[in-house]
């Protein structure tokens, strides 16, 4: 039964009943058979007078004749009866689509056409008739001249509804129609507006959970899907310009969004070939939404242009699911139904649209009804959908949050030794003044130093860089400290302690480790060996700081073969040996640039928590070690 005879059939018994509780009857006749109908713009066919006997006979809700779907505008006329009373009468209209504009013995009762920008989808409204129309023989000559543009999704029809009515009569019909508007809307919008609300929420959770970009680009997909199908079923609450320059994009959008959401989520990057069918999918709709609201293109070649713009994508973002369950993804086995389901059902609505307009005798798929309200299958499939990824994105968060509770445990035990081994503060050394700043990058760092005084007087110090970040170079530089350690007890000598280093190392590790070791006497001996770590700085008391000449050496845990060699430093009362990690030079701005040598060279002047702040200032990138020995005066023996 068709939506107009449901609307009468509530009219009739709101009528019976208001006719029973009050003397003034409610009156409301429908004119939707007997029109005579015209292409065309020329303002004359309002005029009463006009002959239209040979104009094409159409009734009201019709597909109308291939003759007269070839412009934009139309003009319908009929002569109505007017109900033999002098109570005042509404003309009741239900529009299918497009704007018009009603005229009543040449006179226009209706606002003027609107723009197609404006225009809405099946909006009853209602227009006083005038008292002078009709005045002499109770008939009246209506008019309507109807604008229906191109991009419209509907068939091109006549207004889909017509009658004379009561003002009350009118009300009761406009009140039902409405009634019967919101029960098809209600659910849709509401599936819709929550997929939007989730896609925010989804966006949220990116923001929080920065390293799972999967949340950004499902949130993106969620949202373009929730405004593509809403704008789609809204055409009747706002122009339908939203859906052809919002809505009707946002389908190519949604397709792209979902495909990187897919290969990020299973961790893959996008092919090159797929990668810019993303770029032609976010093109797209900036040309072919304006040509086809201009009329370029007929709603059914758009129609089959989409879906073949769209159906790659869709195999696609279905095929990487299938790949990923059958490798026991079961998060990508939860998304894979929902996701086709509601991919398929978005196709199957523009073929709908497609087989509509070229069949007269299709009337779509018809939506189920549960009193008024009318669920869809489009806005059913956006629901389950909405349930699925629901759940797959609370067991996601709950594993993430899980993994991300056991990572933070493991820093703060791998940030508790790493405190233990590297010291915050070092004990006095006789005849030396000894300065040490350690600012890792991130939560555990990768660099280190030692400090060991010897028996006979004088300091051990070594300073290194771990390859890598985190947990890994945690767990490294606790091998190397503890070897360190052991190593330090039977040599003093920086070339062998750096060979052991380096036998411990081998097969142990998967990067490798730059270090430089220096031993200092009392009496100013300095004897030093690198493996691959920065050449340190020597300071006098007023002379400007110098690069000592370059230390060879392989860094640490490369080749178990390694050799290195110690050279051999004077240094006097007051000089100081400045060594730093390349966290100082390769410290960055904003512009990209860095440290450098240079300025390291002339901030090695500085104490060593000056030297650190510096580079920290300038913008640091990795972790900053800073360790300076400053050899002291003897002082003198007293008596």
């Amino acid at each position: 039964m068709r939506i107009h005879h449901l609307l009468l059939l509530c009219v009739a018994a709101s009528g019976a009943l208001a006719a029973a509780a009050q003397s003034a009857p409610q009156i409301l006749v429908p004119q939707t058979q007997g029109w005579r109908a015209h292409l065309g713009d020329d303002p004359a066919y309002a005029s009463p007078s006009f002959d239209d006997s040979s104009w094409t006979t159409v009734d009201m809700g019709a597909r109308l004749p291939s003759a007269l779907t070839a412009g934009h505008s139309r003009w319908f006329r009929k002569r109505i009866g007017l109900p033999g009373q002098s109570a005042p009468l509404d003309l009741v209209i239900t529009a299918t689509g497009g704007s018009y504009e009603v005229y009543c013995d040449g006179l226009r009762i209706s606002p003027p056409i609107q723009s197609s920008l404006l225009w809405k989808d099946s909006v009853t409204s209602t227009f006083p008739i005038p008292s002078t129309c009709g005045n002499s023989t109770r008939e009246a000559e209506v008019a309507i001249h109807s604008r229906l543009y191109d991009q419209s999704y509907l068939t091109v029809a006549a207004p889909g509804f017509v009658a004379v009515a009561t003002p009350a009569a009118a009300s009761t019909y406009t009140t039902a129609a409405d009634g019967g508007l919101l029960g098809f809307l209600v659910f849709p919008l509401t599936v819709n507006t929550v997929l939007v609300l989730a896609g925010i929420l989804l966006i949220t959770l990116y923001w929080q959970q920065r390293g799972h970009s999967e949340y950004l680009w499902l949130g993106l997909s969620v949202i373009t899907g929730g405004l593509c199908s809403g704008l789609f079923s809204a055409q009747a609450c706002l122009p339908d310009s939203f859906n052809g320059f919002l809505g009707d994009p946002c389908t190519y959008w949604n397709i792209a969004a979902q495909l990187q959401f897919v290969y990020t989520f299973v961790g893959r990057k996008p092919h090159r070939a797929v990668r810019a069918y993303q770029w032609a999918l976010l093109a797209v709709p900036f040309f072919s939404s304006p040509l086809a609201w201009s009329g370029v293109f007929s709603v059914a070649g758009y129609s089959w242009f989409e879906n073949g713009s769209l159906l790659p994508g869709i195999v696609l973002v279905v095929a990487v699911l299938v790949v990923w369950t059958a490798r026991g993804n079961r998060e990508a086995a939860l998304l894979l139904g929902p996701m086709l389901l509601a991919n398929v059902s978005s196709f199957i609505v523009d073929i709908d649209v497609a087989m509509t307009f070229l069949h007269p005798t299709y009337h779509g798929i018809p939506p189920l009804r549960i009193g008024l309200v009318q669920i869809a299958y489009w806005a059913a499939s956006n629901a389950v959908f909405l349930l699925a990824i629901g759940l797959v994105i609370f067991l996601r968060f709950v594993r993430v949050s899980r993994e991300q509770v056991t990572i933070q445990t493991e820093l703060e035990s791998a940030r508790a030794i790493q405190h233990v081994l590297i010291p915050a503060a070092i004990d006095d050394v006789p005849g030396f003044r000894i300065e040490s700043v350690y600012h890792p990058a991130q939560q555990v760092g990768g660099d280190f130093f030692q400090v060991i005084p010897l028996a006979g007087g004088g300091v051990l110090a070594v300073v290194g860089d771990v390859s890598g970040k985190g947990i890994p170079a945690a767990l490294t530089v606790a091998l190397i400290v503890g070897t360190l350690r052991t190593l330090a007890e039977a040599t003093t000598s920086p070339a062998e302690i750096l060979a052991g280093l380096n036998r411990r190392l081998a097969g142990r590790s998967s990067g490798f480790t730059t270090c430089l070791a220096v031993r200092i006497l009392p009496d100013g001996e300095a004897t030093l060996a690198s493996a691959g770590h920065l050449n340190p700085y020597l300071r006098t008391r007023d002379a400007v700081p110098s690069e000592l000449a370059p230390l060879t050496g392989l860094p640490l845990g490369l080749s178990a073969d390694a050799e290195y060699s110690n050279v051999r430093l004077a240094m006097r009362p007051g000089e100081t040996l400045t060594m730093l990690s390349d966290g100082v030079i390769e410290a960055r701005n904003t512009s990209g640039e860095l440290l450098g040598f240079e300025r390291a060279r002339t901030l090695s002047a500085r104490p060593a928590d000056q030297i650190a702040q510096a580079a920290e200032s300038f913008g640091q990138e990795d972790d900053i070690t800073v360790l300076t020995l400053t050899l002291t005066a003897p002082e003198p023996i007293t008596a």
